[in-house]
């Protein structure tokens, strides 16, 4: 009788563990918690319970997100598409979180998933319920190749009354100890400016085209400077803006990612 007694004891205990680490398991895979971007009203990762004993969150240039339209234009209606992308020496394990909201604090625009296997929409169902996260899953926190990865999705540009969208994102450079313990916490925001709902669009009014190792930047009226950075944020090159169409040479750009800036326009591109 007691050695049977023994025996559930121990079948207990062996049951209890596997429960306890595939809870842990789910707990690691199944995505940052939402609210944590930093966004007003919000926590960081660094905050939530989760990556909270390492340094304190900062602004990185290696951590960042582009934007990139069809022309250029923010059209309402029409679909942006979002990279996230990261890099850190020697890393093989990245998370992260964005969300987009106007100037009052709400839900703007409506993302939308393309790569399901890597990438899932979450919400909070007790506070700001109008937000949307993106945010990764298991098989998207694995590095593409060591220090660096990266996530794409698209975000339908809205029809509306706001001025602006402010997209909200927070990374983590993990150190892949099956822990949420002793990582790096990166918090950035990217504001892009829209065109009210009652307005009209001219779809004409800026142009980027890239043809061969030419980057073509047509500006209707009102030019402005054109400012091209490096993926780690330093302005790589600057060009006077043209009421003409700028061409800019990519002939001598070293191989890799690049954001170029003009007014309220961003636009990432590969020479």
């Amino acid at each position: 009788m007691l050695k049977n007694q023994l025996f559930l004891v121990i079948c207990l205990f062996v049951l209890c563990g596997v429960m306890v680490q595939a809870d842990l398991t789910e707990i690691l895979s199944f995505g940052a918690p939402p609210s944590s971007t930093g966004a007003p009203g919000e926590i960081s990762c660094a905050e939530s319970g989760c990556h909270d004993d390492g340094p304190i969150p900062q602004n990185h240039g290696s951590h960042l997100l582009s934007i990139e339209t069809r022309n250029g234009t923010f059209i309402p209606g029409d679909t942006a598409l979002i990279t996230v992308h990261v890099q850190d020496p020697e890393v093989q394990r990245f998370g992260f979180q964005v969300t987009a909201i106007d100037e009052y604090g709400t839900a703007i625009g409506e993302f939308l998933i393309t790569d399901s296997l890597h990438t899932q929409i979450m919400h909070n169902h007790v506070d700001l319920t109008d937000r949307e996260y993106v945010t990764y899953t298991k098989a998207g926190t694995l590095a593409s190749q060591t220090g660096k990865h990266s996530w794409t999705f698209k975000w339908m540009i809205p029809q509306t009354q706001s001025s602006y969208a402010r997209f909200y994102l927070a990374t983590v450079s993990a150190n892949n100890d099956n822990r949420d313990k002793g990582d790096k916490v990166f918090l950035r925001d990217t504001t892009i400016s829209l065109k009210k709902a009652n307005s009209v669009l001219d779809n004409k009014e800026i142009t980027i085209e890239q043809k061969g190792k030419y980057l073509n930047v047509y500006q209707e009226s009102n030019p402005k400077p054109i400012k091209v950075y490096t993926i780690l944020g330093d302005i790589y090159r600057e060009y006077p803006g043209s009421n003409a169409q700028s061409n800019i040479d990519l002939t001598d750009f070293p191989i890799g990612l690049y954001v170029l800036k003009t007014g309220n326009i961003i636009h990432s591109f590969i020479p």
